[in-house]
């Protein structure tokens, strides 16, 4: 159990980096990259450009005078409709930093050596919209839970570790509360596990709101804007080649990852799950799969196929020489009697 929990915790981790480095590829926080030269390999060698925003990046700062300082000579050039401002023909070897005054506060660049590529960079400004709202997000998120609905994330996972003649399952579960305020939804989340389901817990990292009575998973209310990150882990007996899984969720559950370990020939057999492939992380075969999504109240079904398993027969053969031995025995004791 203590090795199953380590091998979960450790794709928990796997996800959980996963996720960061995906944010950060697909949409970087601007504050982060602010000033922060981008090599750009559209851009002729010699060039750099700016892009001014404020806040985001839907929202462009056109009509912006920015300040290129090459070799310490000031240049400066307006952003266009884009909020982009570009200087072109430098020479290499050339240090160059650019800087721009928005609503008062001055935003510059890191300086940079011109080299055999092109430069970018973003200046972001601040935005009072957003700070406006977050304080109103604040405010909303330490009021009153009103009623309301969860469901889970699209970075939920399943991960299954096949044992001796038995199956550990974690759920890692994030419960999304898209409002702005605290919701009730009338009670504790309350989820049944499996049929068979033996020896569950929830693990380190869960919310406090996450609690494991019996074979039924409970998270109380009310849900704080945003994720309540649940964490928990079960055990199935199987004693046979194949075993089946069916989770009834009692809320909406998105498209998702299932992640099977394999120590030999298991393999996830299912109609709901799609884009099966097999491969290695960390020395150890897995089956990652995504599991499509399932309506509140509707059941996932799964099956899992090759688990190595002890055959009975030889049990079955003792056990019925033993009572034969034993009414043999009776029978002569009565006979005797």
């Amino acid at each position: 159990m203590k090795r199953a929990v380590v091998w979960s915790l450790a794709l928990v981790m796997l996800a959980l980096t996963a996720r960061g480095v995906a944010a950060q590829e697909n949409m970087p926080n601007p504050q982060q990259i602010s000033g922060v030269p981008l090599p750009a390999t559209d851009l002729p060698a010699g060039s750099v450009s700016v892009r001014v925003i404020r806040g985001g990046f839907d929202k462009n700062v056109a009509n912006q005078p920015v300040v290129f300082t090459i070799d310490g000579a000031p240049k400066t050039v307006t952003t266009n409709a884009e909020g982009r401002a570009q200087v072109d023909g430098l020479k290499t070897g050339a240090t160059v930093t650019a800087a721009t005054t928005v609503d008062g506060a001055t935003i510059a660049s890191q300086s940079i050596t011109i080299g055999a590529s092109g430069v970018r960079f973003v200046l972001v400004a601040a935005d009072p919209d957003a700070a406006k709202r977050a304080e109103e997000d604040k405010r909303l998120a330490a009021g009153p839970a009103v009623s309301g609905s969860v469901v889970f994330g699209p970075e939920s996972r399943i991960v299954i570790e096949p044992g001796d003649e038995t199956l550990t399952v974690f759920y890692v579960l994030d419960i999304i509360n898209s409002a702005r305020t605290p919701v009730d939804i009338g009670g504790p989340l309350v989820m049944t596990l499996p049929t068979g389901a033996r020896a569950a817990g929830v693990m380190d990292g869960s919310s406090p709101q996450a609690k494991v009575n019996g074979t039924r998973l409970n998270v109380l209310g009310p849900f704080a804007p945003g994720t309540t990150s649940v964490q928990m882990g079960f055990e199935l007996a199987t004693g046979a080649d194949s075993k089946v899984i069916e989770q009834a969720w009692p809320v909406a559950f998105p498209e998702a990852t299932i992640v099977l370990q394999q120590t030999g020939r298991e393999d996830l057999v299912s109609s709901q799950v799609s884009g099966k492939n097999t491969t290695t992380s960390n020395g150890q075969r897995v089956v990652f799969g995504r599991v499509a999504a399932v309506p509140a109240n509707g059941t996932l079904k799964i099956e899992i196929t090759g688990l190595a398993h002890h055959s009975r027969w030889p049990r079955n053969v003792a056990l019925t020489l033993v009572l034969s031995l034993l009414a043999i025995g009776l029978r002569e004791g009565f006979r005797r009697a």
